[in-house]
Parts: structure tokens; sequence; C-alpha cells
């Protein structure tokens, strides 16, 4: 046992009973589950925290009632309409071309909390046509969220997502409350489940050849362990082809199960492999595969920070550069050029003249203007993330906007990889592609969302998109991240630089575009 620290050595022992039944981690805030707990034994009648562990060990509700304490049950209708509306223009139609008009789409909302998510599911089935062609699954390890789900009765705060709309249309107003109309509730079979237990999937709990699974905002409270588990169920628990949903801050599952990603522009998702097609799990037991995906976001150390500004913030779009490289972001720009280790063998008897006559060898390629030559001498493709990522950044040096095409070619053949988005974003962002360095630094945040240098360089975009409240919120965010760690810890992807520095550097781009805007040099 090693959380902490405690104000009292009961609430360790508390909450590892907790991991233990529940596969809780630890709480990221020990005062906040202090609170909690103490609030779950104000309810208990309990003021002893031995006997109140005593309690949770033998009693089912009183161990519900304090996981509703420790995790957070935010819901609300059509939460994250992204899903809902791959889920309509993509999953469903495919379903539905797959298995034939009278096939029943299978859907599990694995932790529904209070209801909204499974009921949202029922809504859009009925709204694209599949009427009694559909089951809905939803579970919670709380009985208390499944007596409240069961009852369908909500306030103005479930409704407000901004797909809110979509539910009203079955909602009977009744008082301060809204009661969901029968026909939506029907479609919904609530149950007990604890996703941390071997449970599942299985025919008896319906839990099994599921066609699409929401498991969202809840594999974050997991231990290392249970997330690998949980991961590999879901997995079992898919039909072929099926898909899976998870939320924007639950851990990356690639490499923990033999699932395929799939990188959208909103984040990533999903699927066990259709029949045929299979993919490897590091370590795994799966042998055939048609590409090794990564155990999560693999940080290497091959890109620059973003160096503290010599000029205005977010001036890092296209110019020279002191180092002779056009088109690129200065920190990009300072890098040393990468080693490349792929290409063909000329003979120089050196490893140095070996990287000489590739380098020279893409160059040429670039002058015939077969740039995808060039990368694939360098090896932008290669299997190793890190080793296309240097490649990518060689490229860069010799051609950016053949580096920008090698880079999201690379980005798309490791999707779980968040440095080659974040690299992504730096090169657009040097070609001034605004627009799309945001979507790429953001893909890179729901790959890895405490990655520092990306809050960076995502406060530089939308500055210069004219954003100003969102880099005001981007730097804040790096700052406070970095506030997390040791001053002298190094931070991913920030090539040596420490906590400290970047603290430093996020605090002075604040300072400078509020000092701006209170000067009306810009505009909120």
């Amino acid at each position: 046992m090693s959380w902490g620290p405690w104000s009292h050595p009961g609430h360790a022992a508390v909450l590892a009973l907790v991991e233990e039944r529940a596969g809780l981690a630890a709480p990221s805030c020990p005062a906040a589950a202090e609170e909690g707990i103490a609030r779950a034994m104000a309810r208990a009648g309990l003021t002893d925290l031995d006997a109140y562990r005593a309690r949770l060990a033998e009693d089912p509700a009183a161990l519900d009632d304090l996981l509703i304490e420790l995790t957070v049950g935010e819901t609300y209708f059509f939460r994250t309409p992204e899903h809902f509306e791959h889920l309509r223009r993509h999953a469903l139609p495919e379903l539905r071309e797959r298995h034939g008009p009278s096939h029943t789409a299978r859907l599990w909302s694995a932790a529904c909390s209070s209801g909204e998510e499974p009921y949202s599911l029922a809504a859009l089935l009925l709204a694209e046509g599949w009427g009694e062609h559909m089951t809905v699954y939803a579970t919670d390890v709380s009985r208390g969220a499944l007596a409240r789900a069961r009852q369908a009765s909500y306030g103005e705060w479930s409704l407000r997502g901004p797909w809110a709309d979509r539910i009203r249309p079955h909602l009977r107003a009744e008082g301060r409350k809204y009661v969901l109309a029968p026909e939506v509730q029907r479609r919904v079979r609530f149950s007990y489940l604890n996703l941390a237990l071997d449970t599942w999937p299985s025919p008896e709990s319906g839990i099994w050849k599921l066609d699409v699974i929401f498991c969202r905002n809840v594999l974050i409270y997991f231990n290392t362990a249970t997330i690998a588990a949980v991961a590999r169920r879901l997995h079992d628990a898919l039909a072929e082809g099926g898909y899976l949903f998870t939320g924007p801050s639950d851990p990356p599952l690639g490499g923990l199960a033999p699932l395929e990603s799939v990188l959208t522009e909103w984040g990533v998702l999903y699927r066990r492999p259709a029949p045929g097609t299979s993919v490897s799990v590091p370590g795994g037991s799966l042998a055939t595969s048609t590409e090794a995906r990564p155990a999560a976001p693999t940080p290497g150390a091959w890109v620059a920070p973003p160096r503290e500004p010599t000029s205005s913030p977010g001036d890092a779009g296209p110019g020279p550069h002191a180092s002779g490289v056009t088109g690129l972001p200065r920190e990009y720009a300072s890098t040393p050029v990468a080693t490349p280790v792929t290409g063909p063998s000329t003979g120089p008897a050196t490893a140095e003249a070996r990287r000489a006559a590739v380098t020279n060898a893409a160059r040429l390629a670039l002058a015939r203007g077969d740039w995808r030559e060039a990368a694939r001498l360098l090896g932008t493709q290669d299997d190793n993330p890190d080793t296309a990522a240097a490649a990518v950044r060689t490229l860069a040096n010799l051609d950016a906007r053949a580096a920008v095409s090698a880079s999201t070619e690379a980005a798309a053949r490791h999707p779980l990889v968040a440095g080659l988005r974040y690299l992504e974003a730096l090169l657009l962002l040097g070609q001034g592609q605004l627009t799309d360095a945001e979507r790429s630094i953001r893909q890179a945040l729901y790959l890895e969302p405490t990655l520092v240098v990306a809050w960076l360089v995502l406060g530089r975009v939308l500055r210069r998109r004219g954003d100003t409240a969102g880099a005001l919120k981007a730097w804040q965010e790096a700052e406070l991240l970095c506030a997390a760690l040791a001053p002298d810890a190094a931070v991913p992807l920030a090539d040596g630089e420490r906590a400290s520095a970047l603290a430093t550097l996020a605090r002075t781009e604040r300072l400078r575009l509020e000092a701006a805007l209170a000067a009306g040099e810009e505009t909120t």
C-alpha cells in the first residue's frame, strides 16, 4: 500500500478494498477521496474507519455508495455527440449493409450511470429506423445509479448538451422534471455489472456478440492491471467488426487487446477486426497481424520543445530561420538532422557516411519532385514510430512540404502515437495551415491529454486563429501540468527541457497575451 499521504491510515485500507473489489486506481486527489469517504461513512452511520472498512467488505450496497463518491457520474443526453454522429453516419449503415434489414443491433452502455447514455443510444436508433431491431444493454456498478436510470426522470442538467433536442421529443414534463417516454425506456435493459470482475462476456448476461459498445469515461478510474483485463474482455464481448467507443479521457487500448484502432477527426475508436483479419498485441497470443500496434502512445525524445520565444509569441509561421531551414516553427527548425536508419545499402563503411549517402539520395529524389521516394529512403514509414518520426524530421530539414505529407502518412500508420500527431501539427503550423494544425494537435491531446508541449502549441495555434480565450486556457493547462511535476523533471517530447522552464514559457505566453488584451492590441 503506497497511497497517500492520508490523514489517517484507515483511508488507505478503505481504498485498498475498493481497488480489490472494483479495480479502481488510487485517486489523484487524496483530499477529495477523504471527503468522499467521510460523506459515505456519515450516510452509513459510522465514524470509525476500521468499522467502515468491515462494513464495505460485507455490504455491497455500502460499497456501491462509496463508489459513487469516488467516481464522477458526470453524464447527460448525447454526451460527446461526435460518437453518436459516427454511429449514425458510419456504424449503423455498415451494420445494415453487412447483416441485412432483419438484423437486430446489439448495443451496450457499459457504465451507464443514471441512464442518459443508453437512452440516447435507443433514441438515436429509433430515429434511424431501427424500431424493433435493436437491443440496448446498460450496466453499472452502482445499484443506486441503476435505480435512478430505471426511473427515467431527469432535470434540465441532463439536457445541457448540444444534442439535447434529439431527446426532447421523447420527454414529458412533470413539474420540474422530464419523464422519458415508454417507447424509449423499453428498448433498454438495465442490470448490475462490475467491469472489474471476470463475469463477462457471457451469453447469460447478454454481454457478448455486441455490435457497439460505449465504455466511456470509466477506464480512467481503473488501475493498470484492470484496464488491461477490461480491454481484453471488451474485445471478446464484441462481434466481429463491432465498434468500441471510449471516452476522451480514457487510456488508449491499443496493445492491450487485438483491437483495430481507427483515428477520426475527433479522436480514436476501436473495432474488433472483421473476419479474416486480426491485430497482434505485443506479447499477446494472436499471431496474425496486419500491423503490430503500440501498447500506448509512445513518447520519444525526437521533437524539440517550444523554446523561449525570441520575438512575439505565436510567430511560428513560415519563414527563414537561423538554421537555414524554411517553413518550420522555430522550435522545430532548431533540431538537428535526425539519424536515418533505413535506406539502400550504398556501401559506405561508416554509419556517418551511410547517413550522408541516404540523405543525399533523398535530396536527389526531392530534386526530381519525388517526395515519396525521399520519404521511403529516409524511413518515414518505418514500423518503429520513433524511427519514422526521426525520418520525418530529417525530411523536414530538406523539404518542409514533403515532410507534412510524410508526417500525415506516418501518423496514420501509427494512429495511437501522440508524438507523431504533435510533429504533424508543428509542420502544419510552420506551413500556416492553422485549421489542420489545430486538428492535429487536438488529436495528439486526445491521445495524450497531459502532453505539455502540445498544450503550448495549441495555445499558439489558437492565438493565431484569433481564439484568445482558448489560447489562454491552453497555456494555463500547460502551466498546471508543469506545476504537477517536479521542477527539474524532464517533460516528454521536450528534448530534455525541464518542467520549470516550460512552466515559465507557458506563463510568459499567457501574460503577454493578457497584456495585449488589456492594452486593446488584441480582442477576445
